[in-house]
C-alpha cells in the first residue's frame, strides 16, 4: 500500500501525521518505509522531517532525493540552488521502495509548486497511491481550506481515496474542535480523524484508511 499525505497549506501538522501513521504500520507488522522526497528549509542541521519519517517506519533512506537549504516553496528554494524537481524522478525513486506500506509526505501544501510546470497535485498523480492523507489545522478557516482541496481532488477522480485527518494547532481557537463534526455534517467527509496535541493518532489514521 502506497500513502501519500498532503496538506492544507504548510505547517499543518504533515510529519507529526505521517510519522505516527508509520509507527502504526509498523506495529501491526508491516515491513514499512517512510519517505519525504523533497524538503525544503534543512540541510545544515540535518533532514528533520525526511529522517523522523524514516526512523518511524523504520524503513527509508532518511534524507529527501532533492533537499534544499532555504525555508521557501521548493520551485524558488531549487531554482536557487540552480536545480529543479522532477516528477519522474521522485516517482522512480519511490517505486524503488519494496516494502509492503510506504508513507510519502509532501512538502507544503497540495498545490504547492515544485517547479515551474508541476505541483504537489502532479506528484500525487503520478505516485497512483492506493489512499492519500489529507492534513489540515483545525482551526478556523479549515472548512475552507478542507472545501478548497476538496474541490481539486474531486475534479482529479481522488477525493475517493482520502481520509481527513484535524492536527490540533499550536493555539486554540473557538473552532478548535468544532470543524471535524462540522466537515461531517456538510458532507463533505464520511469521517474525519480529530488529533489531540502531542496525541499518537496513527492507529486511527491506519484504521481509517482500511476502512
Amino acid at each position: 500500500m502506497r500513502v501519500v499525505v498532503v496538506g492544507t497549506g504548510t505547517e499543518v501538522g504533515k510529519t507529526f501525521v505521517a510519522t505516527a501513521l508509520a509507527a502504526a504500520f509498523r506495529r501491526a507488522g508491516w515491513r514499512t518505509a517512510g519517505v519525504k522526497p523533497v524538503e525544503s528549509g534543512g540541510g545544515l542541521g540535518g533532514w528533520a522531517d525526511a529522517a523522523a519519517l524514516a526512523s518511524a517506519a523504520g524503513g527509508g533512506p532518511g534524507r529527501p532525493l532533492y533537499g534544499f537549504v532555504p525555508p521557501l516553496s521548493p520551485h524558488l528554494a531549487a531554482r536557487r540552488a540552480g536545480d529543479e524537481v522532477q516528477i519522474a524522478s521522485v516517482v522512480g525513486w519511490v517505486d524503488r521502495m519494496r516494502d509492503e506500506r510506504v508513507v510519502v509526505e509532501t512538502a507544503g501544501g497540495l498545490l504547492t509548486p515544485l517547479s515551474d510546470s508541476a505541483t504537489n497535485l502532479s506528484l500525487v498523480e503520478a505516485l497512483m497511491p492506493c489512499r492519500l492523507v489529507v492534513v489540515a489545522s483545525d482551526r478556523l478557516g479549515v472548512l475552507h481550506d478542507v472545501g478548497c482541496v476538496r474541490a481539486v481532488l474531486r475534479e482529479r477522480g481522488l477525493w475517493a481515496q482520502a481520509v481527513v485527518v484535524l492536527s490540533a494547532p499550536a493555539v486554540a481557537d473557538a473552532s478548535t474542535g468544532t470543524n471535524g463534526p462540522e466537515l461531517v455534517r456538510l458532507g463533505w467527509c464520511a469521517a474525519v480523524v480529530v488529533a489531540g496535541r502531542d496525541e499518537d493518532v496513527g492507529d486511527r489514521v491506519a484504521s481509517a484508511l482500511e476502512g
